[in-house]
């Protein structure tokens, strides 16, 4: 498999490529009122709404620095229950790099807790260990909430 690799404070995260529809730049973002503190906002992507999950804040605990390598990735993200697949913008440090793995070369991981949920195996870059993240363990209450409000909304603003 293909992942595109990124960092998330000090450690490094990887997600299947094939999940990945469009690396953007870190454009400004309009606010959500009242979302969580990892929602770090909204992105006009081709004229839909995008909900963008600051995974640094979400993983690292901290806010996602303004470097030049941090980026938005625009992913395909499968709803809860089976509904219908939506947008995810995801904001991340350094997004430089894609790295071919071999099934064999992952790592189960067995330090997942409640809050970690979304960090799957691993695999080695030399020294450096990577971990995969779930981009479907991401969506989870508020944000399925959000995601879904969000997609009736522009679907009726689209109808009318």
């Amino acid at each position: 498999m293909l992942y595109l690799t990124f960092k998330a404070g000090e450690n490094e995260y990887a997600l299947d490529a094939a999940r990945v529809l469009q690396v953007v730049p870190g454009v400004p973002l309009r606010p959500v009122p009242d979302a969580p503190d990892h929602i770090a906002g909204l992105l006009n992507f081709r004229g839909s709404p995008v909900i963008v999950v600051d995974l640094v804040k979400l993983i690292a605990r901290i806010k996602c620095r303004r470097l030049f390598s941090a980026r938005i990735i625009i992913t395909d993200c499968a709803r809860a229950g089976g509904g219908q697949a939506t947008l995810l913008g995801l904001l991340a440090e350094d997004i430089t790099t894609l790295m071919k793995r071999e099934p064999a070369d992952l790592m189960e991981n067995a330090l997942n807790t409640a809050e970690t949920s979304c960090l799957g195996q691993m695999f080695r870059d030399d020294e450096r260990l990577i971990q995969i993240i779930k981009i479907e363990r991401l969506v989870t209450g508020e944000l399925e909430h959000m995601l879904a409000a969000g997609m009736e909304e522009f679907s009726k603003t689209q109808a009318g």
